[in-house]
């Protein structure tokens, strides 16, 4: 069940990021020129997770779970978040926000990893990528376009990392760590006396 609900959350988090992009009428459509065929998606939807598993495993399960076992949580949790953020840099060009929302991101995959497990964190960067693919965006950068050929094609003018390195994204990433810690803060706050 946890898992679902990350990977439904994540798309809502991406569609809740398109309603802003929409809203402050940043986007653009271009016409698909080769459309791509239901069993060409449901392949790419799948390199998709294949893509969420690695990255996952990598940055979440060794950095994260295997490291805090020698260098305890919070370096481990750090070094997973730096790592996560320098790996994407061969995507393309990285503004500044593109490296808040990669931190946001990398911090909001490694909060789902300690809390409720692999699968969970692996359920929530899929569902991310997966709607923002068929959705028409890049997946982390325009570098990956030709290899991940979406449905529709869209773009942000001055965002050649696509809705990761706007600040519609940044907002939607804090939203949504504050809405994942403050249950925890209320908790803590009141077994503290701070209330």
């Amino acid at each position: 069940m946890t898992v679902m609900a990350c990977f439904g959350g994540s798309i809502v988090a991406f569609l809740m990021v398109w309603g802003l992009l929409r809203l402050s009428n940043q986007v653009i459509q271009h016409p698909v020129r080769d459309p791509v065929a239901f069993p060409r998606q449901l392949r790419l939807g799948m390199w998709l997770l294949v893509m969420a598993l690695f990255e996952e495993g990598l940055f979440r399960w060794l950095l994260v779970g295997v490291a805090s076992r020698f260098i305890g949580l919070g370096p481990a949790f750090i070094v997973s978040v730096a790592a996560f953020t320098v790996a994407h840099r061969t995507n393309g060009t990285l503004s500044y926000s593109a490296v808040i929302n990669l931190i946001l991101v990398s911090t909001i995959l490694g909060a789902i990893f300690i809390w409720w497990g692999f699968w969970a964190a692996v359920a929530a960067h899929f569902g991310w990528n997966l709607a923002q693919w068929w959705l028409g965006f890049t997946v982390s950068g325009e570098k990956t376009r030709p290899l991940l050929p979406s449905p529709h094609m869209r773009t942000i003018p001055d965002c050649p990392y696509g809705p990761e390195s706007h600040w519609t994204t940044t907002i939607v990433m804090i939203a949504t760590l504050i809405a994942m810690i403050a249950p925890g803060l209320g908790h803590l706050t009141l077994s503290r006396g701070l209330l």
